[in-house]
């Protein structure tokens, strides 16, 4: 077969020209220590750099969030450390002021330290970020969570809403607890029901404890009486009635039927216990309501209240002493639910550090992936690029001496 001297020319040039490529191809990867200068260079490798790409920087914000939702969780944390302290300083006073020993004047300065806590809590409620937002204000983080009306009512202007922040693949993590949950939804007395006085004072020295359920499927949720009366051998006895209930204690509604009260005695009825102290007068009575949500200013203010009622006379005690019962309980109750969503801030802190490493983990494999997908091995392609170079060197001499041919040469 006969090759045309213009086929040998074209053959040359093209090899020239392949190596030329070839060498300008490793020159820019060892420039940009990039394998591929374009994505038409290997497609299926382009879409894998892109899709390693996009899951590191979408990683990369989700530990943005991270970092954010520790910051504001910390922050929550530290208030409701600081809110614990405020409470469990109420408490103290609390347990103090059940002393029947201290004079009023000891009772009033408590009553001055309470107040002043009270204005803490609420200053403690009422906590702004480092942008000025209302860190228990819910959704409305302008809004001022805890204000008092001007019947000294205590208000809270939030919403209920939790905001969630995405820390990692498939998880979100709440970022804030709204104020409704944490200070105004504490059931009152026992969380079960309260006692107190009816609307007509007592004129004798008995008090009530904050009593218990005893029985819970026995309990007859209803607003109760429990009254002391003379049985027809003048003897006092107790009476309960229900509004809805009827007669409960005797089921009659006779006095004769009822029991005898003594010191000391405890009143059982509809799965309900609470014992009563001191000796009640004829007539006097004590309401037994469902519980109701209760904020704990509202408790710290009714304490505050309590602190300076008279504390003179039998009757006196005995009226402070029932409330005193029902306080601590509310107040150990208001405790209980902020130490519970401290432990839920806890658990979601626990859960940033998980995010943390897994995203830790995730970037850096996506990185690996990546950098063996796009990273050039500058030693190899440097040897390559010396080779190459030999070659192109070879190809340009090889096609010089092609231009060089003519039919003479072979004449010759």
């Amino acid at each position: 077969m006969r090759i045309s001297t213009n086929q040998i020319f074209m053959r040359g040039l093209h090899n020239m020209l392949a190596q030329q490529v070839e060498t300008l191809k490793l020159q820019q990867q060892l420039s940009s220590q990039k394998k591929l200068q374009s994505p038409s260079d290997d497609p299926i490798s382009a879409a894998k750099i892109d899709l390693m790409k996009q899951r590191i920087n979408g990683t990369d914000r989700l530990q943005q969030n991270r970092e954010a939702a520790l910051g504001a969780l910390s922050f929550e944390e530290s208030t409701l450390s600081n809110i614990i302290n405020v409470i469990q300083r109420v408490r103290e006073i609390q347990v103090q002021a059940g002393n029947s020993s201290l004079s009023e004047a000891d009772r009033k300065a408590l009553g001055e330290e309470a107040k002043s806590l009270l204005g803490q809590l609420q200053g403690l409620a009422n906590t702004q970020d480092s942008n000025g937002y209302y860190l228990f204000s819910g959704g409305k983080t302008a809004t001022q969570a805890i204000t008092r009306d001007i019947n000294g009512q205590f208000i809270y202007n939030g919403d209920e809403t939790q905001r969630f922040q995405a820390i990692s693949s498939g998880l979100d993590v709440a970022v804030n607890d709204n104020g409704s949950d944490l200070f105004m939804r504490i059931l009152n007395g026992n969380g079960y029901f309260t006692v107190g006085p009816t609307a007509i004072p007592n004129t004798g020295s008995a008090a009530v404890n904050s009593g218990s359920v005893v029985d819970v499927a026995a309990y007859v949720p209803d607003d109760y009486t429990m009254q002391f009366v003379l049985n027809s051998q003048n003897e006092l006895v107790v009476m309960v009635t229900g509004l809805s209930s009827g007669s409960v204690l005797p089921t009659t509604g006779n006095p004769d039927d009822a029991p005898l009260y003594q010191e000391g005695t405890t009143v059982t009825f509809n799965g309900i216990q609470v014992t009563v102290t001191g000796m009640p007068a004829v007539g006097d009575a004590f309401t037994i309501k469902p519980s109701e949500n209760e904020s704990i200013f509202s408790t710290v203010d009714r304490m505050v209240t309590n602190l300076n009622r008279s504390f003179l006379t039998t009757t006196d005690k005995a009226v402070v002493e029932t409330e005193n019962n029902q306080l601590l309980d509310q107040l150990d109750a208001a405790l209980d639910n902020i130490l519970a969503y401290q432990a839920q801030v806890g658990a979601r802190l626990n859960q940033l550090d998980v995010a943390d490493q897994v995203n830790g983990d995730l970037i850096q494999t996506s990185q690996e992936t990546l950098s063996s997908l796009e990273d050039v091995n500058l030693p190899e392609v440097a040897v390559k690029l010396e080779l190459q170079r030999i070659y192109l060197e070879a190809a340009q001499q090889s096609f010089a001496r092609i231009q060089g041919l003519t039919i003479f040469n072979y004449l010759n």
